[in-house]
């Protein structure tokens, strides 16, 4: 890692859930959770290189709403852009032009709807949340991808040497998601 990760800035941790699960979400209660992948939108004052080092950990105290889906799930890619002007709600607002949310996650100490998004599909996540790193007017990087993903996966997920590769930004996934979904596990 470089100087640049002393820096404080924003992130996308891509997240994989192999199938849907009932999770207890801190003070949100039990939301149902669908297989998928999850973008996650975080940001670091100052250490970078810490902050993402902690979500990687597999134990740690659970904090934040995105430690208690971590441990039910698999962090995959993560894109970082550094910054000193906070650009987190920022990149929020990108990715809910295009993907569903989950309510009320990760955005407690703000006014967005969620800092958590859903997609069906990993290589959507990945080049619309590359593409809204940019769009919030900061150099999109990959900091961290899983080890059994090579250079060639990462190039299929930004649609270089894939034929007729869909256009994603300011569409939706095709797959319905419902916000109705997303209902709170009666006690």
């Amino acid at each position: 890692m470089n100087r640049l990760m002393e820096k404080g800035g924003i992130y996308l941790l891509i997240i994989g859930l192999s199938e849907g699960r009932w999770i207890q979400i801190g003070r949100l209660g039990h939301l149902f959770f669908h297989g998928g992948f999850y973008g996650y939108v975080g940001s670091a004052r100052s250490g970078m290189k810490s902050r993402l080092h902690r979500h990687l950990k597999d134990e740690k105290p659970l904090h934040w709403h995105i430690d208690y889906l971590l441990q039910c799930s698999q962090i995959e890619i993560i894109l970082y852009g550094q910054c000193t002007a906070d650009r987190e709600c920022a990149l929020a607002h990108e990715l809910s032009l295009t993907f569903h949310s989950v309510p009320g996650f990760g955005s407690t100490d703000c006014r967005c709807m969620s800092h958590l998004f859903f997609s069906p599909h990993r290589s959507s996540l990945f080049r619309v949340g590359y593409d809204a790193i940019g769009r919030v007017g900061l150099t999109p990087r990959l900091y961290w991808k899983k080890r059994s993903m090579g250079a060639f996966d990462l190039d299929v997920l930004s649609g270089r040497g894939m034929r007729g590769a869909p256009k994603h930004e300011g569409q939706r996934d095709q797959k319905i998601w419902k916000i109705s979904h997303l209902t709170r596990k009666k006690p």
